[in-house]
């Protein structure tokens, strides 16, 4: 018997990776702007800047600018979100969007009891922004502030309205996995349910429509088992507090993380903008945000000094990486750089973390180890660079001790709800979505499972359904099918049109031109608005008005997206779309230059599709699947373009492995949750193989067999102890023939 290899990875919280890359990228290259965006600093951050680097949409930044003039509060919050916006937002957001923030985060001030008693820096960073994490942006303010003031302008004190928003979440949304990319509070009350940083974006948002400061706080990889966390932190008169987000259980500082947390080596909190006089100690200030380290708040600390030096042990300034093991692999969750003399510090929680560092080809790889109550400290970690350093081996990655105040608390709950009150909530929000979907039946029987998705954004989905032309009406529904669940929760009847009969239009302009295909290709790479995990943004009629016929070609929109201009980001705000990268003629990661070349293809009828792990994207020219390299137009079309192009599209050899040690009691070992192959990226980074692999488990033999395009790659996999800690495996496993 052989078991298929179905990887698939949790909805991992995609901040760390991004904040990984943002500590240490944030300059960009070159171009036509008058800026020097390798000199960017928090410090010389402008508004001429942003709306420089907006593009079209500056007239939109302005707009919200000459609306506050006159106003010195109004003008003081303008100048402040508009200064900090990330790329996403400002490419895009409309000036509706932020005046209306602007208009509603001062009148929660001036109408909750507690508004004034907020200094104006924390309603700045805490109570203004407009967003949380990496969700859509969307106008939550208005409507979150009509429904909440009331809610708990009777509140006797800010914890007792605190419990009351919570609560209310509550009612809007369950926890459930979803998908990689964020929900805006709309989507996630339009579907009922959420993962932890969709909670957090619905709690924080509501929060701040009421004048209560928050942000989100994370754990960013736990050691302890696989996956991570993320929760709200609120301001109160006592200080700050945590509470686990649209779960009214528990009051606060009180979760059910709450004894996990005591083992996490490492916890950021988020302030928006640059904060300047910190409460807790700053990792790093990227471009709009500071990124706060909040460990000791939650865990016993001790700070870790790394020293970096050479073969000749000369200091060397440079990125040192910090991995936790997570998922069958180690997950990068911070990015330090040290100084002229190859230093740099910070403050960890117990446990367990992989130091490494890279450059000009040599690497060093150590773990590092603190047990409280064993060690005194962490000791130092000095890392020599080498061209021959290897990580191969087994490593026992402890975190366990004797955590005498987890054991003191332990028991004590603050005031949250009973599990009767809890489950009669869930069962009025349940009622709901449960006639909805009797609605969905009633209007269709055959799609009523793809309708019930849209949860209550039906009525927008079944008004377009009595929309389209009849002759289209099986395609739409096609379409439906093909489409995230998040997306059915937030598109528009319109907008769902629109994409329905330009994609068809477009079909019939490619098939004109000599490029045609079956039925499958067509609704899977030219209809389907979704590419990868980038936020809708509803780009195919704006990019077909915007690109000329002339330009409509693969070499075209190659050369294009070769011009594009790297400007700097950090890690709040979604990636640039489509749209914003049309509207401003930059990007901030490569990933959004392929999705903004599929997109453009996809417009004009031609399919296409993102290879995200080949850092290329492919295209249909009516007979076969061909590269196209974003960054090399000469290149388009070559599938020996370059080594890695080679290994890909040549032959993949066989790997087989024993994997009988990992064998579970109630299963077999699986990919991603007991063992990954990795590649090395950076030097020093491991980053998961997800789709560039295949093949199964047999069952008789313990054998997995899979394939994989040449290359060198990491086995790594671990056996976790009564207490939970891994003794991890890594070998090195070397394809090339």
């Amino acid at each position: 018997m052989q078991i298929l290899l179905k990887g698939k990875k949790s909805a991992l919280i995609l901040i760390p990776l991004i904040l990984a890359v943002a500590l240490l990228n944030c300059g960009c290259a070159g171009g036509q702007h008058k800026y020097n965006f390798k000199g960017w600093s928090p410090e010389n951050s402008s508004i001429d800047f942003v709306l420089e680097t907006s593009g079209s949409n500056s007239k939109e930044l302005q707009k919200v600018l000459d609306t506050c003039k006159g106003y010195p509060e109004k003008m003081q919050c303008a100048k402040f979100l508009i200064a900090n916006l990330p790329p996403g937002d400002r490419s895009s957001i409309k000036a509706e969007t932020l005046i209306d923030n602007i208009n509603f985060a001062l009148l929660a001030r001036r109408t909750m009891p507690w508004g004034k008693d907020v200094s104006w820096s924390d309603f700045l960073h805490y109570v203004l922004p407009h967003r949380v994490s990496q969700e859509k942006a969307c106008n939550w303010r208005r409507p979150f502030f009509k429904e909440i003031m009331p809610l708990v302008a009777s509140c006797k004190d800010i914890n007792q309205a605190i419990l009351k928003i919570n609560r209310w979440c509550f009612e809007k949304t369950d926890f459930k996995s979803t998908q990689r990319w964020d929900q805006s509070p709309s989507m996630t009350i339009n579907r009922g349910v959420g993962r932890c940083e969709e909670a957090v974006i619905l709690l924080v948002c509501a929060l701040r429509s009421a004048g209560i400061p928050a942000r989100q706080a994370m754990v960013p990889a736990w050691q302890h088992t696989n996956d991570n966390h993320t929760w709200t932190e609120v301001l109160t008169g006592t200080g700050w507090h945590y509470l686990e987000s649209a779960n009214p259980t528990f009051g606060l500082d009180q979760a059910w993380f709450s004894e996990s947390v005591r083992k996490a080596p490492l916890i950021m909190s988020y302030a928006y903008g640059d904060l300047k006089y910190p409460v807790f100690p700053v990792i790093k200030k990227t471009f709009g945000c500071t990124v706060l380290n909040t460990t000791a708040k939650y865990a016993p600390v001790s700070p870790m000094r790394i020293t970096v030096v050479d073969e000749d042990n000369k200091p060397v300034s440079g990125p040192v990486y910090i991995s936790v093991y997570n998922y069958g692999s180690f997950a990068g969750v911070l990015a330090l750089k040290t100084d002229s003399n190859g230093k740099t510090e910070i403050k960890l929680g117990p446990g367990s973390v992989l130091i490494s560092t890279s450059l000009k080809g040599k690497s060093a790889f150590k773990f590092s180890t603190w047990i409280p109550g064993k060690q005194k400290c962490r000791a130092a970690v000095n890392l020599k660079l080498n061209s021959h350093d290897s990580i191969s081996g087994q490593h026992l990655l402890g975190f366990n001790y004797a955590d005498l105040q987890s054991t003191k608390n332990s028991g004590k709950k603050t005031k949250g709800i009973g599990k009767t009150e809890l489950n009669k909530i869930r069962g009025i929000r349940n009622k709901k979505f449960e006639a909805i979907k009797k609605s969905a039946l009633q209007f269709n029987k055959a799609h009523a499972d793809t309708l019930a998705r849209a949860g209550l954004n039906l009525p927008e989905i079944l008004y377009a359904a009595t929309s389209c032309p009849p002759e289209d009406l099986s395609l739409y529904y096609k379409m439906l099918d093909e489409m995230a669940t998040a997306d059915l929760c937030s598109y528009t009847a319109e907008q769902l049109l629109k994409n329905l009969l330009s994609a068809i239009q477009a079909r019939k302009e490619a098939s004109a031109s000599g490029i045609t295909y079956s039925d499958e290709i067509f609704l899977k790479y030219v209809l389907n608005p979704r590419i990868k995990y980038e936020q809708p943004s509803h780009w195919r009629e704006i990019l077909r008005h915007s690109i000329k016929p002339e330009n409509r070609t693969p070499a075209a929109i190659n050369t294009r997206c070769s011009l594009l201009e790297k400007i700097p980001r950090g890690p709040l705000g979604c990636a640039l779309t489509p749209v914003g990268i049309i509207n401003s003629g930059c990007y901030s990661e490569d990933s959004e230059k392929r999705l903004f070349a599929v997109a453009a293809l996809r417009s004009f009828g031609i399919p296409a599709r993102d290879l995200a792990e080949q850092n290329w994207i492919e295209f249909y020219n009516g007979k076969k699947w061909k590269p196209m390299y974003p960054d090399h137009p000469e290149l388009l079309g070559q599938f020996n373009a370059t080594e890695k192009s080679s290994f890909y599209y040549g032959q993949w050899p066989k790997i087989t492995f024993d994997v009988s040690q990992m064998n579970k009691n109630d299963r077999y070992p699986e990919y991603f949750k007991d063992f990954t192959l990795s590649k090395v990226v950076s030097g020093v980074l491991f980053k998961i193989v997800e789709n560039s692999i295949s093949g199964g488990y047999n069952t008789e033999n313990h054998i997995w067999e899979m394939k994989v395009p040449q290359g060198d790659y990491w086995l790594i996999y671990g056996v976790r102890n009564k207490a939970g800690e891994p003794l991890v495996t890594i070998e090195s496993i070397n394809t090339h023939k």
